[in-house]
This record gives structure tokens, C-alpha cells and sequence, in this order.
């Protein structure tokens, strides 16, 4: 599992993540990474959109946020199509797996993976970035 994510012209790193993610564990990620590499991709000013996974709206992660100010994007997370984070995970599978690659391990499909998300193009970002605004 990784984590990651993207603001109109940039992505953050992506992390891996080891073992079942817990909210304790999603909300380690978000303090060692959220905070920081907002502000590096936006104005500082930015809206959060996550999925409806049970760590994402826990108490411990509504409690972090409400700690932390970050505000959220209400939406309809569970449908994928209104969520642009889905489709960027889907336009990376597509590239990870594209002409029948097979990874030998972890380690092998992860280098891979990180070097398909530096690749994403600003295009693409922005294009899901604006389409927000019309789901």
C-alpha cells in the first residue's frame, strides 16, 4: 500500500506503507508528511479530498485534523469517479502493470512505482485538479 497525494501542478512524495494502515498509523503518515508537503505543492491555503476508508474518518483522524486545521472536502469519496486521488491511482496502475509487467518483489513493483509518480505529468494534475470544481 502507498500513500500519497497531488495538488494542480504537483505531487507529494509517495510513501509506502507497511502492514494494515490503522488510523494511528494514517495519522503518523499525515504528521510526517501532510503538513509539510502542502505547503510545498499549494498556496498554503488548500482543501483536503480523502476517501470514506474507516482511517480516514475515524475519530483519531477527525481529531488530528481538527488539531492540525486542516480543513476537508466534503464529498461523495465513495463513489470513485467524483474523487480525482481514485483516478490517479487508477492512471498509475495502468502504467505499472501496462504490456503485462510482473514484479519479482516488493521492492521491484515500489522503485517502479515511485518512478511512475515522479513521471505524472503537471498536465494531468492540473486537469484532475480542475475537474473538482465540475463532480
Amino acid at each position: 500500500m502507498v500513500w500519497g497525494g497531488f495538488a494542480t501542478k504537483e505531487t507529494t512524495p509517495i510513501i509506502s506503507v507497511q502492514g494494515r494502515m490503522n488510523s494511528e498509523g494514517y495519522v503518523d503518515i499525515l504528521a510526517d508528511n501532510l503538513l509539510t508537503e502542502a505547503q510545498l505543492i499549494t498556496s498554503g491555503d488548500y482543501l483536503l479530498q480523502q476517501g470514506n476508508p474507516s482511517v480516514h474518518v475515524s475519530q483519531t483522524s477527525k481529531s488530528w485534523f481538527d488539531a492540525n486545521f486542516v480543513k476537508l472536502l466534503d464529498c461523495r469519496a465513495r463513489i470513485p469517479d467524483l474523487n480525482p486521488m481514485e483516478n490517479l491511482w487508477g492512471i498509475l496502475a495502468h502504467e505499472e502493470y501496462k504490456n503485462g509487467i510482473q514484479y519479482q518483489n516488493k521492492q521491484e513493483l515500489m522503485s517502479s512505482i515511485e518512478k511512475a509518480w515522479i513521471k505524472i505529468s503537471k498536465n494531468v494534475l492540473k486537469e484532475l485538479s480542475i475537474s473538482v470544481t465540475s463532480r
